[in-house]
């Protein structure tokens, strides 16, 4: 009988042991989870570094992507392409309206124009510049929308804006699109929906995106020394003004070297005229010993050597503003 309850006794202890190992085992199983919780913080971790790291690029520069087309560029280029004829003085045009949009890997601008015969349009690229230009021939009347010196921000895939340029030949309507790096064009025309209109398309190659580091200068009109920092070697290749709400724009083309914007400094002189100065010129095609410009608001503008510009003309009241615009590439002297 002894035997027996030592027999069943040990049976009891081994079954009891190999249940407590199996019980055991599967809750290590059950509590023991592979470890994730420091791979997500270093994920999270990751994340909000590259996530801080963008926001503080951000303000610096641009992210440049790559542009992907299916559409054939093969009939595109940079070279000089022109539309329809110069006709007679007679031929006149109105230029009705410019309507834009983006399209697979370009950007469309579409002029509508009235009047009898096919329009003359000739569209060029100025690298210096950084525009695709347009100009548009024997237009009486331009309803585009858009003031001289005025423009329509775009700001897609490297193009930045529809610019209307001064014409200093009468009856000519000059549009610049803004590009910020190399690119095609092409330029075509054709009969509008209804009689007597017609239809001029300029369509762009987007260029993509460019990291540009460059000083736009002042955004305040006051009447303290103003400065914008740009490249060395700077030249000046045109200027044009116009006048509206109360406020004068004189603007110099410009290029340089290292950025697109040359160094220039602006201050109010002892007599209270404002003194221009362009630092490091290398050509100034505006200005220049004797040059003088009459300008709107009874001010006066006098450049005696390169780079040097004095205007006159102006009360205790003025108030100015030197600015820079990119493509095409400007410095932008406002008063008011």
């Amino acid at each position: 009988m002894k035997k027996s309850y030592i027999y069943i006794l040990i049976i009891l202890v081994v079954v009891g042991g190999l249940v407590a190992y199996i019980v055991t085992k599967n809750k290590n199983v059950d509590e023991k989870p592979v470890d994730t919780t420091q791979e997500q913080e270093e994920e999270r971790k990751l994340v909000k570094e590259v996530f801080e790291d963008d926001k503080k690029d951000s303000s610096k520069k641009k992210v440049v992507s790559k542009i992907e087309s299916d559409t054939d560029f093969s009939s595109y280029s940079s070279s000089k392409q022109e539309v329809g004829e110069l006709g007679d003085e007679e031929d006149l045009f109105v230029l009705e309206s410019i309507t834009d949009s983006k399209e697979d890997g370009y950007h469309s601008f579409l002029f509508t124009l009235s009047g009898e015969k096919e329009p003359h349009a000739v569209a060029t690229y100025n690298a210096t510049s950084g525009v695709v230009r347009v100009d548009f021939y024997n237009i009486e009347k331009d309803s585009s929308g858009i003031p001289y010196q005025g423009k329509r921000d775009i700001n897609v895939n490297g193009i930045t804006k529809l610019y209307r340029a001064v014409s200093g030949i009468e009856k000519r309507s000059i549009y610049e699109v803004g590009v910020e790096d190399e690119t095609v064009f092409k330029l075509t025309a054709s009969e509008g929906d209804t009689d007597g209109k017609w239809k001029v398309v300029l369509n762009v190659k987007y260029p993509g995106e460019r990291d540009v580091d460059v000083d736009l200068g002042s955004e305040e009109f006051s009447r303290e020394d103003q400065e914008i920092k740009g490249g060395s070697e700077g030249s000046l290749l045109s200027y044009s003004y116009s006048a509206g709400g109360g406020v004068m724009k004189f603007v110099w083309g410009v290029s340089a070297s290292g950025t697109p914007i040359p160094s220039v400094k602006a201050s109010l002189n002892d007599d209270g005229d404002l003194v221009v100065l362009f630092e490091d010129v290398k050509m100034d095609k505006v200005g220049g010993k004797g040059k003088t410009f009459a300008l709107p608001f009874k001010i006066t503008a006098s450049s005696d050597s390169a780079g040097s510009y004095l205007f006159t003309g102006l009360t205790e009241k003025y108030e100015y503003r030197l600015s820079a615009g990119l493509s095409p590439n400007q410095v932008i002297l406002e008063i008011k």
